[in-house]
C-alpha cells in the first residue's frame, strides 16, 4: 500500500481563472497530478468564456 504525499495546493493555482493563495491547503499529489494530466494545456476552472456569459443573465 502505498503512502499518499501531500503538497500545498497552491501548486495548482494555474488551473484556476482566479488564483487565491491558500498555503495551509493541502492535496493529494498523485490525485491532483491525474486530474491535470486528463486536462488540455489551457482549461481553467471555472471557464472564463461560460462564466461571462453565465454572468450577462441576471438571477439565472
Amino acid at each position: 500500500m502505498s503512502e499518499k504525499v501531500y503538497v500545498i495546493g497552491d501548486l495548482y493555482n494555474s488551473l484556476f481563472s482566479v488564483q487565491v493563495s491558500n498555503p495551509e491547503y493541502l492535496v493529494d499529489y498523485k490525485l491532483w497530478n491525474q486530474i491535470r494530466a486528463g486536462l488540455p494545456d489551457n482549461y481553467r476552472m471555472p471557464d472564463p468564456v461560460i462564466q461571462h456569459i453565465l454572468n450577462s443573465y441576471p438571477n439565472g
